[in-house]
């Protein structure tokens, strides 16, 4: 099986709601040893999107 890309895997915690803010989603990624967290995250457009996700995942929960 293929290891999952750095923002694949971001996406993947934020509709979990295991993480609960981007700043958690950077830690778990970094645990998880992928690529360039800082650079695939720092983007206000990747950020909005992920925050978007976070949200949605506590209203479901």
């Amino acid at each position: 099986m293929q290891r999952q890309s750095t923002l694949e895997r971001a996406f993947v915690l934020a509709a979990s709601g295991s993480c609960r803010t981007v700043a958690d989603i950077r830690i778990q990624l970094k645990k998880e040893q992928l690529d360039s967290v800082d650079a695939h995250l720092s983007g206000s457009l990747i950020q909005r999107q992920l925050k978007s996700r976070l949200e949605q995942a506590k209203a479901l929960a």
